[in-house]
């Protein structure tokens, strides 16, 4: 595995947050865009699978930088240091497509669980993916698992429990509200909680398989983003079209798209969306956007996966969360119409202490924090050098909550 300086590691997971955190709220921004298309009233934008083929699209223009790169004599002494050193230079592109499948299921079903809970308690949500990444990495990639590590994965369970609680517990306040409709939007939030950490248990996968890969095979970050994005493209390509023309069954008509002047709702409407979005310039704007940050934070979660380790970017993904929480605060509370966030006091707080809980099970996992009656006198595998560089070098300035 190539090493790289601290420095570099600090950059990659400077811009992974910053992408990441531009990327949930832009897609947040598609997913509460209003757009008339010829008068027509049902205008909310609601495509969870045509976002998906946006995010895919983004992913596979990285194979043309990878194009450019592969022609440089830097690249090519790299693959002969590589090949030197017993690890694999030329790889089939179908093992690619066990990552590319897992990011697929996880992208929708969180695309889908986005229209309807907080993009705070979204990304939070996220944070789980640290638990699946640790078990998967235990029997995929045999790593072992302390006592204290295991600790704090309780704690972040805790923590996305408490989080994924508040809005339940504290509804948003509505003048108009009443038990039948709380009951409804309490089952429509527990459905997307549940699809959001089914989507996390598929990234932990896509984590680990990748970083299986980069263990066999030498593989270049925008490689082996372009690939996944290409065929992931691929596959949402036929889906979303396929999607176009199957019909919603009545009781999922709230979360499908009715087809203009016919009273029919379908799982998705690909003509749809191409006229909302180049009905409205902020919209495309946002859509562009959306391509360029998950490019962007594709690329450096994966360089984090190569020059780090899957874990590692489990554990920085949940440093975004602070930025996207106090954006969609403000929103909320410039445009109440928005409705972004639960304002509700009660809320907040006990958002608040899930975060704190989150974050200090994931400081507890990498070793920042010690617990000595857990024996955590030596926090990271021995046998990972970019591991202990990354520990060493990147912990203390880019995990700690801000």
């Amino acid at each position: 595995m190539a090493g790289k300086s601290s420095s570099y590691i600090t950059a990659l997971i400077i811009a992974m947050i910053l992408t990441g955190a531009a990327n949930t709220i832009v897609y947040k921004l598609q997913n509460t865009s209003t757009v008339s298309v010829d008068g027509w009233e049902q205008n909310s934008f609601n495509h969870p699978f045509m976002q998906a083929v946006t995010m895919f699209l983004g992913e596979s223009l990285c194979i043309l930088l990878f194009l450019n790169i592969k022609k440089k004599p830097e690249y090519k002494q790299e693959c002969i240091e590589a090949a030197a050193k017993g690890v694999k230079t030329k790889i089939n592109y179908g093992w690619v497509a066990i990552p590319a499948m897992c990011d697929l299921t996880a992208s929708t079903l969180a695309y889908i669980s986005l229209n309807y809970i907080p993009p705070s308690i979204y990304q939070m949500l996220r944070g789980g993916a640290i638990i699946s990444t640790a078990i998967m990495s235990k029997f995929f990639l045999k790593r072992q698992i302390k006592t204290f590590q295991w600790f704090g994965c309780g704690l972040v369970l805790v923590g996305i429990t408490l989080v994924g609680m508040s809005s339940f517990l504290f509804p948003p306040k509505n003048d108009n509200d009443n038990e039948d409709s709380k009951t409804e939007i309490g089952a429509a939030y527990f459905i997307s909680v549940g699809l959001l950490l089914l989507s996390v248990i598929m990234n932990g996968l896509q984590f680990v398989s990748e970083e299986k890969l980069f263990d066999v095979y030498y593989l270049h970050p925008f490689e082996i983003v372009g690939v996944e994005g290409l065929w992931g493209f691929s596959v949402y390509v036929v889906l979303a079209v396929a999607l176009t023309f199957i019909q919603c069954p009545s009781s999922m008509y709230d979360s499908c798209i009715e087809k203009r002047m016919t009273g029919m709702f379908y799982f998705e409407r690909a003509d749809f969306y191409f006229l909302q979005v180049f009905n409205s310039g902020l919209l495309l704007f946002w859509v562009i956007l959306g391509i360029f940050t998950i490019a962007t934070f594709n690329i450096c979660g994966v360089s984090v996966t190569k020059y780090v380790s899957s874990l590692a970017r489990s554990l920085v993904d949940v440093s975004r969360t602070l930025i996207i929480w106090a954006v969609s605060l403000a929103i909320t509370w410039i445009d109440p119409e928005a409705k972004w966030e639960n304002t509700r006091w009660e809320a907040i707080v006990l958002e608040l202490i899930g975060f704190c809980i989150l974050v200090t099970g994931n400081l507890i996992y990498n070793g920042t924090i010690k617990l000595k009656f857990l024996g955590s006198s030596s926090q990271v595998d021995p046998n990972n050098d970019s591991t202990q560089q990354f520990l060493n070098n990147s912990n203390s300035q880019s995990l700690q909550p801000t």
